[in-house]
């Protein structure tokens, strides 16, 4: 049972902590399962700041080598609706040419952050480019992704908790959540 003060900002709690964890460590074993030849490179890159809950669970759960590298991609400037095309804020640090890499994303909605993530990172030429996210919201896609691996597919509802976040809060909590409409409406919390 969750007895945080911060369970007041939601409507509903989607996803429990419990949960969070059992769908995580499925996602671990199909990586495993996936990416079966340990000699090739495995490149991880998280989509800050939302994939941080779920990449830092994931990676302990994964029993190969990979290398872990991350991004800062922006289109919501602080908003909860995008602002905009897609901007890398922060590019990652390792060459890609020639490795596998798996894209991590806390929630696939419109796609269009991702969609651009992928086109930039198809330019250095890596072996293979694959998106896992925690969670899928296809009623909300606006482009055409194939998603390798989701852990929860999800209604189309605004969600909170567990890296997701309304104006910068509420990343912290450690379920999935419906952000109460109240709180968008008057867009404070």
């Amino acid at each position: 049972m969750v007895k945080k003060d911060y369970v007041k900002n939601v409507s509903e709690i989607l996803i429990t902590k419990k949960q969070l964890k059992k769908g995580i460590i499925k996602a671990a074993r199909w990586i495993d399962d996936t990416y079966t030849d340990k000699n090739k490179d495995l490149v991880l890159v998280g989509l800050l700041k939302g994939s941080i809950p779920f990449i830092g669970q994931l990676v302990t759960e994964i029993e190969r080598d990979i290398t872990l590298d991350f991004m800062v991609v922006s289109s919501f400037k602080g908003e909860h609706k995008a602002q905009g095309k897609p901007e890398i804020v922060t590019d990652i640090l390792s060459n890609i040419e020639g490795k596998d890499v798996l894209l991590v994303e806390d929630i696939v909605d419109s796609g269009y952050t991702i969609f651009y993530v992928i086109k930039e990172l198809e330019k250095r030429k890596p072996n293979s480019i694959k998106i896992i996210t925690l969670l899928d919201k296809p009623t909300g896609r606006k482009v055409n992704l194939d998603i390798a691996y989701s852990c929860f597919k999800i209604p189309h509802k605004f969600l909170v908790g567990f890296g997701l976040d309304y104006k910068e809060k509420c990343r912290n909590y450690e379920f999935v959540g419906v952000l109460k409409n109240e709180i968008i409406e008057k867009e404070d919390i």
